[in-house]
């Protein structure tokens, strides 16, 4: 009787053993799903806002697509980062600045069938619509080529960043 008391105690510090050991690593992974979780969250929120600016742009009429800063363009970024055109409040995304937003007009060629950037001159295949050129079939919104950086962390360190290269194409419908 006495010796089955001893092991019934003795299994039972096994199991605080067998937790000690295990809760760092399931804290480790608790850890991990809500970092992967939170870079999902963040890359649909930035589509979201991009597609939301390409369908602004792409649907303005007079945009001149040649020159990055007109008004047109900075309203988008503005609509894009903040939601307004004023660019006033908080961003969608802690860290998305209006100048992290590239906005580039492209056209569907025939002959081979592809979509390439439109270029800006004076003639007629230009996307420059003050030179006699005509608006662009697509229009790409994106964030550049380095992306939106996202921080991986865990409780009181950061491991690394992770560019977010997110890109919305949209068929311009304005004249």
């Amino acid at each position: 009787m006495k010796k089955a008391k001893i092991l019934r105690g003795r299994e039972r510090g096994q199991s605080a053993v067998e937790f000690a050991l295990m809760l760092p690593v399931m804290m480790l992974l608790m850890f991990g799903i809500v970092q992967v979780a939170r870079v999902f969250y963040v890359y649909h929120t930035l589509q979201k806002a991009l597609r939301g600016g390409a369908g602004f742009i792409a649907r303005m009429n007079n945009v001149n697509y040649c020159d990055d800063q007109n008004e047109s363009f900075l309203n988008a970024r503005n609509y894009i980062v903040f939601g307004n055109l004023e660019g006033s409040g908080t961003a969608v995304v802690n860290g998305l600045t209006p100048e992290m937003i590239q906005i580039l007009p492209e056209r569907a060629v025939a002959d081979p069938p592809v979509v390439e950037q439109c270029i800006c001159s004076e003639d007629a295949a230009s996307c420059d619509i003050t030179t006699s050129g005509r608006a662009p079939d697509y229009v790409v919104v994106n964030l550049g080529a380095a992306g939106f950086p996202v921080d991986v962390r865990f409780p009181f360190v950061t491991i690394g960043s992770i560019p977010l290269r997110v890109s919305v194409r949209m068929a311009v419908s304005g004249e």
